[in-house]
């Protein structure tokens, strides 16, 4: 099997056309940019447009179909694209017998397009996988970390043929992480203008709204990282889009205790197994807990469990006090326990929280 990444795909397919591409992810946007260049480049090399043939394999789909096709010549002797959708990326039983049975003797005059959410190891071990990876293109689409989004969203600009300075294409990896099609949107539109001007951070500010998206993982992520900036950030967008707040709670309570616990063991000269055994923490992050639980004194400490006492009881509605409030405080303790002084400054562009929150420090 050849693996490449999106940008590759437009050189390999040049190359040669293989009976099988996989494009297996979690960034839609680049799997609809792998399906553009496929289509280019066939309407390239090929004599005729290709025919498509397009399935969801849901759990009613007969994969007899797969077969009549690889059997039958096209209505007008042309190439035909048999493109697949696999949402669950699991083709069952019935699937992958068809899968497994197409790639032993794969129609010349047929390209098979397999498409999903990102393939776990229990799939990457599948027969049926195995037998499409022997004759197949896989293509790796991954979405950027936080770290590439700056370049990724400079060169999506430059696609459209727009300039953008470096603080916007910061302003934007912020306000569109995890929300890469509504950038594409905002790019399209721009490019509209009949003289598109580079765009700069005050641009954006009158033009554009924050559409980034998270779940409560991201946001634990910035605060494993101690990122006290995005984990702000993150905090904002799951508010503004009405995370359920049983689950924000139920994360947040498990950082808590997590911590708390380990700071309670290295003071009494205790192993830290125990507690990761009891929160099932990977073995991966259990030297980053232990070095985060050293950070805090015990009034940090003490803070964070009355904190998230507080939390319980004003979702429950036990308690008249400002909720997102707390929740803030109680992300500033987590990721940022040391409160450095320039901690108002690093929460100034969030203005609609700072007037209340020094009042509950």
């Amino acid at each position: 099997m050849q693996a490449i990444f999106p940008e590759q795909l437009a050189s390999s397919l040049q190359q040669r056309i293989p009976p099988v591409i996989l494009l297996f992810g979690d960034e839609l946007l680049l799997q609809q940019d792998c399906d553009e260049i496929i289509r280019h480049s066939l309407n390239q090399q090929l004599s005729s447009t290709p025919e498509y043939q397009r399935w969801r394999a849901d759990a009613e789909f007969d994969w007899g179909q797969l077969s009549l096709q690889q059997q039958s010549m096209s209505l007008f002797g042309s190439f035909t694209v048999l493109d697949i959708e696999l949402p669950e990326a699991k083709p069952g039983k019935p699937g992958s017998d068809a899968l497994v049975d197409y790639v032993k003797q794969p129609n010349p005059d047929q390209l098979l397009i397999l498409k999903g959410p990102r393939l776990k190891k229990e799939q990457l071990n599948s027969r049926w996988f195995k037998a499409l990876a022997a004759q197949a293109l896989q293509v790796k689409i991954f979405t950027p970390k936080r770290s590439q989004l700056p370049r990724f969203v400079m060169q999506r600009a430059l696609r459209h043929q727009l300039q953008l300075s470096q603080t916007a294409a910061e302003v934007l990896s912020n306000w569109f992480e995890g929300n890469l099609f509504a950038l594409e949107q905002e790019f399209i539109k721009w490019s509209l203008l009949p003289n598109p001007p580079q765009i700069d951070e005050k641009q954006i500010y009158e033009r554009v709204a924050d559409s980034s998206q998270f779940d409560v993982f991201g946001l634990q992520e910035s605060i494993a990282a101690q990122d006290l900036s995005q984990a702000i950030h993150r905090l904002e967008r799951l508010l503004d889009n009405d995370i359920e707040l049983n689950i924000l709670n139920w994360m947040l309570q498990r950082e808590v205790q997590i911590i708390s616990q380990l700071h309670v063991n290295a003071q009494h000269g205790l192993d830290h197994q125990a507690v990761f055994k009891q929160f099932a923490v990977w073995s991966s992050q259990q030297s980053a807990y232990s070095a985060r639980a050293s950070t805090h004194s015990d009034n940090s400490i003490k803070q964070m469990i009355a904190l998230a006492e507080r939390i319980e009881r004003a979702i429950k509605g036990d308690r008249d006090e400002p909720l997102d409030v707390l929740l803030y405080h109680l992300v500033v303790l987590l990721s940022s326990p040391q409160l450095p002084a320039s901690i108002s400054q690093q929460l100034g562009v969030y203005s609609h929280v700072e007037s209340d929150f020094w009042r509950y420090f």
